[in-house]
């Protein structure tokens, strides 16, 4: 910059009224009606959330506005994570949402308002002054070494406050509510490390309206890290259960969740499950587990091909944590069906060339040749279409559920591969008997893999299994 010339002015940031905004927070159901989430896992492999909101703007008076009177709408608490392919919708027309920036005035600003009272000055001045910027502005990668230095200067915090109790210094009325307070500020810090207010900025002129908001998003949805031998052999007679994380779920009256699988796996049984949160407040962390069932939707049961799931509950409190879990298994068709017959016809090959190996004079014309190089090629296409078929995009989720049936389509490749080697190589017979022996291992593997498909599935709509039983043991 030249000399004498002025600076740009600093943008302007978010400045609203704290007490409208901690109000507006902690009472989510007073304005936000409906909230129906949908999740969609496409076969390409992309997951994609899509939330629509039904809010009413005439529920507070007067409602959060920004330094250029936008009204501020914190719709919910989202992960920290890059947002893909986002896109935020306001009564059908493209809405802005608060920037990372204005985000993270917004909720250093609420998390201010929530400091208890009953605490020292000098420890809320550090507390607000050094903690909650540190806290809000952590990058994901660093939220848990972030909180550990939180949970350790809060009960730094509590250890003071209960000092000032124990020598009735503090009032009663403050004493009661300490601990009160003390565990919804931690609560909201702790959302707010781990996630980001995502913030509508709409013109001021939508003031007291009742407004459809809606956005959607496309998340990497991961069905876990490579399982043990152990999940891998227990895989084999149970089916397949998987996870999806819901986002906030109590932040409304009427809470709707769609699930919609691809189309080569089956939705059996459809749950959502709340977390207990047993932390304390100290850095000994926390550790979550089932609480409780909140829904179940056993009606995909009734649906032979149910690739869709649909529940409805009305929540009654702010849940830490909240996911949906799914009954996963393979559909009757595609890979299913195919596998299916692709083991019955190698079961086939194999059965007729053993009736030639035993009497060749019997079942081949006069002139053929045996190995013959033209059985080798005709062997070695059947086991490279096998492995062209098992080669095609599928989403996280269908390749855990299918994968039994992917082993089986590739180890029928290889019975195939192995059976052009026998048309074309002449063995001894001590080499020819190894051979067959093992050949007709790798082709019993593949059979059962796919036996165990159909019985899974057959076991699990007779209702020798479900999700319930499994959560809570024999």
């Amino acid at each position: 910059m030249s000399q004498g010339q002025v600076p740009p002015p600093e943008p302007e940031r978010t400045a609203v009224d704290v007490d409208v905004l901690r109000t507006l927070f902690l009472s989510p159901r007073d304005w936000i009606h409906r909230r129906v989430e949908s999740v969609l896992m496409s076969p390409d492999g992309v997951t994609r959330r899509k939330v629509s909101l039904d809010v009413d703007l005439a529920a507070h008076d007067p409602w959060p506005a920004d330094a250029a009177g936008r009204l501020l709408v914190p719709v919910t608490i989202q992960a920290k994570q890059p947002l893909r392919n986002f896109d935020a919708v306001c009564e059908g027309e493209p809405a802005p949402v608060l920037s990372t920036e204005d985000n993270g005035a917004l909720a250093e600003a609420l998390l201010r308002g929530l400091i208890p009272e009953q605490l020292p000055p000098a420890e809320a001045a550090v507390l607000a002054e050094q903690h909650v910027p540190a806290v809000v502005h952590v990058p994901e990668l660093l939220v848990e070494d972030a909180l550990d230095g939180f949970w350790a200067h809060c009960e730094h915090l509590r250890a003071d406050v209960q000092e000032l109790i124990d020598r009735g210094r503090l009032p009663a009325e403050d004493a009661e509510n300490w601990d009160g307070d003390f565990a919804l500020f931690t609560t909201v810090a702790d959302q707010l490390a781990r996630g980001f207010l995502l913030t509508f900025a709409l013109p001021a002129e939508l003031a007291g309206r009742r407004l459809v908001l809606k956005y959607a998003m496309d998340e990497q949805y991961a069905a876990g890290s490579r399982p043990r031998a152990r999940d891998r052999l227990r895989h084999c007679w149970m089916p397949w259960v998987g996870r999806v994380g819901l986002h906030d779920l109590a932040s409304c009256r009427s809470f709707h969740l769609e699930l919609t699988v691809p189309a080569e796996v089956r939705l059996h049984e459809f749950t959502v499950l709340s977390s207990d949160d047993d932390r304390p407040a100290a850095p000994a962390g926390s550790h979550r587990a089932v609480h409780r069932v909140l829904a179940e939707d056993r009606t995909v049961r009734r649906w032979p091909g149910a690739v869709r799931g649909h529940l409805a509950l009305r929540p009654t409190s702010r849940f830490d944590d909240a996911f949906c879990e799914m009954v996963i298994l393979p559909a009757r068709q595609g890979i299913t069906a195919f596998a299916s017959v692709a083991v019955s016809l190698v079961t086939a090959v194999l059965l007729l060339v053993g009736v030639v190996a035993l009497v060749p004079q019997q079942v081949l014309g006069p002139g053929w040749q045996v190995p013959s190089a033209a059985a080798s090629i005709v062997m070695s296409v059947v086991a490279v279409l096998l492995s062209w078929i098992n080669r095609q995009p599928e989403h996280d989720l269908s390749v855990r559920v299918m994968r039994p049936l992917r082993y089986a389509l590739n180890l029928e490749a290889f019975v195939m591969l192995m059976l052009a080697g026998a048309a074309s190589v002449p063995f001894t017979a001590a080499a020819a008997g190894a051979y067959w022996a093992l050949l007709l291992l790798v082709h019993v593997l593949s059979l059962v893999l796919v036996v165990r498909t159909w019985w899974v599935r057959r076991a699990v709509d007779r209702g020798r299994y479900t999700a319930r039983a499994r959560r809570h043991g024999p």
